[in-house]
């Protein structure tokens, strides 16, 4: 039996356990929100599994399955709704792009579909500032929750972190939806009694995925090429739209969105 000391030491040695709340999406920037606006609103979204299709095949006497195909479910994402409603218009945007509400034509398959990259990140290094040595006494959370961040301070968390290469967030898990669209926008309920945070649910559907770990070949005679934990972000957000985004959209515009 494992002990707790050999636990400690294996999670230790690949990083840390991984966090489901340390995520970046990348998706196209349309009007009503930018791609950086839309990673910072993506409260939720699921990586996406796969199952092997296969079929029974039998020589002789013996049968068994080999595989044939591949299935895939859609991926969902989980918006905040701001007062401005840019993250709603943005994906009425995407889907007006592949069937027009007005006409009901549908557009073509190349110019509504887009690649979508969701990022597994490792949490950046921080060192706490409150009940140490030299750190501030905790306060009280409806105080705490007020302060604003200060640089590398965060007041509010009662943390420091530490803006170093080497410590700053990284990516450990990054998959690629092929092609993607957007095919569901959920309903949005109103009434008298709804006081929670308004969301917005949609749902992609895409080609094929791929990840960091996809090998580069069919078969596994050459080894995967993970992205380095150690690495930080420094991709930039694209903050405008995709090159003829904007004049598939209306034609005739002129002016700006």
């Amino acid at each position: 039996m494992a002990s707790i000391d050999e636990m400690k030491g294996l999670i230790s040695s690949k990083g840390g356990i991984a966090k489901g709340n340390v995520f970046r999406v990348f998706l196209p920037s349309m009007p009503g929100a930018t791609s950086r606006d839309i990673n910072l609103l993506c409260t939720n979204v699921n990586l996406p599994g796969r199952q092997i299709m296969t079929q029974e095949r039998k020589i002789g006497t013996i049968l068994q399955k080999v595989a044939y195909d591949q299935a895939y479910d859609d991926v969902n994402m989980t918006f905040l709704l701001l007062n401005d409603y840019g993250v709603r218009q943005y994906f009425e945007t995407w889907q007006a792009l592949a069937l027009d509400p007005n006409t009901l034509q549908p557009g073509y398959h190349s110019d509504y579909t887009f690649d979508i990259k969701i990022q597994q990140l490792k949490k950046g290094f921080t060192l706490p500032v409150y009940n140490t040595p030299i750190g501030l006494p905790t306060l009280p959370t409806e105080i705490q929750n007020r302060l604003p961040r200060i640089g590398s301070l965060d007041i509010a968390q009662g943390e420091l972190d530490i803006d170093l290469p080497i410590f700053r967030e990284s990516v450990v898990y990054e998959c690629n939806l092929q092609k993607a669209f957007c095919t569901t926008m959920s309903a949005v309920e109103l009434g008298n009694g709804m006081e929670d945070v308004m969301q917005l649910q949609i749902q992609l559907s895409y080609k094929n995925w791929t990840s960091n770990f996809t090998p580069k070949s069919q078969g596994l005679t050459e080894k995967a090429e993970p992205i380095n934990t150690t690495k930080p972000i420094t991709t930039p957000y694209p903050d405008s739209p995709p090159p003829g985004v904007i004049a598939r959209l209306d034609l005739n515009r002129t002016g700006p969105y």
